[in-house]
């Protein structure tokens, strides 16, 4: 079973009662049963024994993007689960000799998330998966681009990633009236680019709103972008939430595994010329750095 299909909600929302101008779903959804986010306490053993065999369904595939999904959800579901938690699943699945997860973790997070683990594996002779060639291509950003509310209430973050011929796009719902924190993420196919667009477009006329478009150069659209996974993720340690809050998620690839993957991305975009303003702050264009306009 891959990972592409698992569950996405707003946990302990905070959002106001704004216009709403999100995307439907644009990936297939099906019930998440990984073993990290079926089990409310998971216990490390059984989730070593449910990654393992995962895993070992994804030894073959060819495109590296399956395996990038698999360790964005390792990623951002074992997060949840704690600190301690994380700290302990790479080590176990060392003990396991589970190669293709480990690869599939670094595929997300580098070597750092593993401690470079899956080195001494490689080395020793355990077999590698069939992608882990294909992931050394590089990874180059399309279209970047923002659609904003002309109220300023919200806005939407878009660009797509192209790798050997296949590609993939993100949407970023950015929640203004909560610190330009990300409220939701939507990952979809990079051959439906004009077709998201155009259902964008035409729901924010339905709700009544013009959309103002803007192409982003790719360091700016990097800034904005991990502004927004920031905030969100301060919010989220805030709300002191764990693994029980997104255990019941239903309809996609979940928020926190998605933002593992888009992470990934923004890393090879150029940095930033400025950094973004403090958490709080209004960042958006025609503001300065105290939020004043």
């Amino acid at each position: 079973m891959s990972p592409v299909s698992r569950g996405r909600k707003h946990a302990k929302s905070r959002r106001s009662d704004r216009r709403d101008l999100r995307l439907v779903d644009a990936v297939p959804a099906e019930p998440c049963d990984c073993p990290v986010c079926s089990a409310g306490a998971p216990e490390l053993e059984a989730v070593v024994a449910g990654v393992t065999a995962e895993a070992a369904e994804l030894f073959a595939v060819e495109d590296p993007f399956e395996a990038e999904l698999f360790g964005a959800a390792l990623m951002g579901t074992a997060g949840l689960a704690g600190e301690a938690f994380t700290e302990e699943l790479v080590p176990a699945l060392v003990a396991a000799k589970s190669l293709t997860a480990l690869l599939a973790i670094e595929a997300v997070g580098g070597p750092a998330a593993t401690g470079g683990a899956a080195g001494p594996l490689l080395a020793a002779g355990v077999p590698a998966p069939a992608w882990l060639g294909a992931l050394s291509e590089p990874v180059t950003a399309g279209v970047c681009r923002r659609y904003a509310d002309p109220a300023g209430e919200a806005s939407m973050l878009q660009c797509t990633f192209d790798r050997s011929g296949r590609s993939h796009g993100f949407f970023i719902e950015v929640d203004h009236t909560d610190c330009g924190a990300a409220a939701d993420l939507i990952l979809f196919p990079g051959e439906m680019l004009t077709e998201v667009s155009d259902m964008l477009l035409a729901n924010g006329r339905d709700a009544g709103v013009r959309l103002v478009v803007e192409d982003l150069d790719p360091a700016e659209f990097r800034r904005q972008a991990e502004r927004a996974l920031d905030a969100r993720a301060v919010h989220d340690d805030e709300a002191d939430l764990g693994i029980e809050d997104v255990s019941d998620e239903e309809d996609g690839l979940g928020y926190h595994s998605l933002a593992a993957l888009l992470r990934a991305r923004l890393r090879v975009l150029p940095e930033p010329a400025r950094p973004p303003a403090p958490h709080g702050a209004d960042d958006r264009p025609g503001t300065d750095r105290n939020g004043s306009a």
